[in-house]
């Protein structure tokens, strides 16, 4: 009996594929034995997956889940200094000081982790290893004390990210292409780069290096790391420019739908799209099916950790209308399913607010609904069949839900 450990970030945005492949080993072999390394929030949704896998191959067994020590990766993020100023600076308009802000603060976002907390996921991880003992462990691209872990005690393991191939091969393009053929992360530049553009987008790439060259919370992290562990830190940008010798790194993307690249190292194997396999809308929210199968609908889903403000909300309202109304006579019958993730200050979109003031007419005629959470998962809402336009903020998951 095999025994497979998939160690992943509890963020939906890299578990969804995680659990999807666990979903896909099990169906080609139900004697297989599926273990989970990760952080509390997403303990449910294994074990609601490990109960629909099972339902769908006879003879299945049940996945285990194993709970890592230390906070998750959303958690280290809000308790990072100058968190309040990242988010500032996401919301600004893209411009170079905008875009070099948040170029500062990148490397944070990929080890979010201080010293002390890395080195408590790395040690529980040790230990999970140790109880599981399995055949071969598969590492969220992400989760920087799992592939520390992995490489530093040479464990059999391999790479999985829901990451594009870009992000992984785009410094190793030919004639230093990275600089003027791909647009930096969050420039709004557009691809291929125009060439009156191409000058600010080496300005920005270059900032991109220095930052991640510079960054004192990772060089503080890798001295903590290396005197308590004797390990060399390992990151995302390891896996990019120091990979192991037959280092495998799979990704859940494809080159059809990526951007074209002149060379994908032999370590990259495009495996994508990969996407969960969940119950349909009526198994989970029959009342949802029969709602959205009244006419075309517009799915609004800007991923799990966007907060949106009531100003924010009420712009988003108004969008809403210009988009209802531009629909009449062209697409009857339009509606919209909304689903909105309020920030801290509580406002509501009842009667006699704001967002109400805007949309309530539609609110009150059904056509358009405002919902805090989806309870089927939104590839499912997508697989009914009426949703003619999906609003999401670009995740790799959304992206390929709502391609397939």
């Amino acid at each position: 009996m095999k025994k497979i450990l998939l160690a992943v970030n509890s963020e939906y945005g890299q578990a969804n594929v995680f659990l999807a492949v666990a979903h896909s080993l099990q169906a080609l072999d139900s004697d297989v034995q599926i273990h989970f390394a990760s952080f509390a929030p997403i303990s449910d949704d294994v074990s609601s997956a490990s109960e629909y896998s099972r339902q769908c191959t006879q003879g299945a067994r049940p996945w285990h889940f194993h709970l890592l020590d230390g906070p998750n990766l959303m958690e280290a993020v809000k308790a990072m200094k100058g968190t309040e100023q990242l988010e500032a600076a996401l919301l600004k308009r893209p411009n170079f000081s905008s875009t070099t802000e948040v170029l500062s603060m990148v490397m944070s976002l990929l080890l979010p982790w201080d010293g002390p907390e890395f080195v408590q996921i790395y040690k529980s991880f040790v230990r999970i290893v140790d109880d599981v003992q399995p055949d071969i462990i598969v590492v969220d691209s992400l989760l920087c004390p799992v592939l520390t872990a992995c490489r530093h005690l040479k464990y059999n393991h391999l790479v999985l990210s829901p990451n594009t191939l870009k992000d992984f091969a785009a410094a190793l393009q030919p004639w230093g292409a990275m600089f003027w053929k791909y647009p930096v992360m969050g420039s709004a530049i557009s691809f291929p780069v125009p060439l009156h553009l191409i000058p600010l987008n080496i300005l920005l790439s270059l900032f991109q290096i220095y930052y991640a060259l510079t960054d004192r919370s990772v060089r503080t992290t890798a001295g903590y790391v290396k005197h308590a562990l004797g390990a060399d830190l390992v990151t995302f940008d390891t896996l990019m420019f120091r990979p192991l010798p037959g280092q495998q790194i799979l990704v859940a993307n494809r080159p059809e739908i990526d951007f074209p690249l002149a060379a994908v190292p032999r370590n990259l194997t495009p495996c994508g799209p990969v996407i969960r396999p969940v119950p349909a809308v009526r198994e989970v929210d029959a009342p949802l099916e029969a709602w959205l199968k009244q006419g075309p609908t517009v799915f609004i889903s800007l991923g799990t950790h966007r907060e949106m403000g009531e100003e924010e909300a009420v712009e988003m309202a108004v969008a809403v209308m210009e988009l209802l109304e531009a629909a009449e006579g062209v697409m009857g019958g339009l509606q919209v399913l909304w689903k909105l993730k309020k920030d801290k200050s509580g406002y509501g979109v009842g009667v006699g607010t704001k967002v109400y003031g805007v949309i309530g007419e539609q609110l009150e005629a059904d056509r358009v609904r405002i919902v805090a959470w989806v309870k089927p998962q939104p590839s499912a809402v997508l697989q009914v069949g009426t949703v003619v336009c999906s609003v999401n903020h670009g995740g790799a998951n959304s992206f390929h839900d709502a391609l397939t």
